[in-house]
């Protein structure tokens, strides 16, 4: 006489707590990691709370706990194609409300603005415009225009 256990395999659904290692490796930079967990703790995140990039919940969906996946992504299938409308020159006023260090600001910094409703917005700081009275910001995600590797470990699911 035989036995079978019934044993039921946990998936990621749309209201899943997960637990997981993830990796995102920027492919046109010769395999470069622009964020791991791997190397440390891993992450627990509530799916569908904006906790992770639409992407990668997108790909976690269905996912069995044990799985490890590996998906290489377009641009246009991670952060999306870059937008040149989206440098934009702000002026110095601005840049000064919540930036005392603005004189500091080199190429690459975060520059972070408080939006009217309360939000804050972030940009990348590119450079002053001719006469330092303001500068240029790129408000595309750093990741935007990049073809990405995005690599799954899911630990567990609740």
């Amino acid at each position: 006489m035989s036995t079978s256990e019934n044993q039921s395999t946990l998936t990621v659904s749309a209201s899943s707590h997960v637990t997981l290692h993830y990796r995102i490796t920027v492919l046109d930079e010769i395999l470069s990691d622009f964020l791991s967990t791997f190397e440390g703790n891993p992450a627990t995140v509530a799916i569908g709370q904006a906790q992770l990039a639409p992407f990668m919940e997108e790909r976690l969906l269905g996912l069995a706990e044990g799985t490890h996946e590996v998906f290489d992504l377009t641009a246009a299938q991670a952060f999306g194609d870059y937008n040149p409308d989206l440098r934009q020159e702000v002026g110095r006023g601005l840049l000064l409300e919540g930036n005392p260090q603005v004189d500091e600001f080199v190429q690459g910094d975060f520059v972070e603005f408080s939006m009217p409703n309360g939000y804050r917005m972030t940009g990348v700081f590119q450079d002053w415009n001719q006469d330092k009275s303001g500068a240029w910001i790129d408000f595309n995600h750093p990741l935007a225009g990049k073809a990405l590797r995005l690599e799954l470990k899911v630990i567990g699911v609740l």
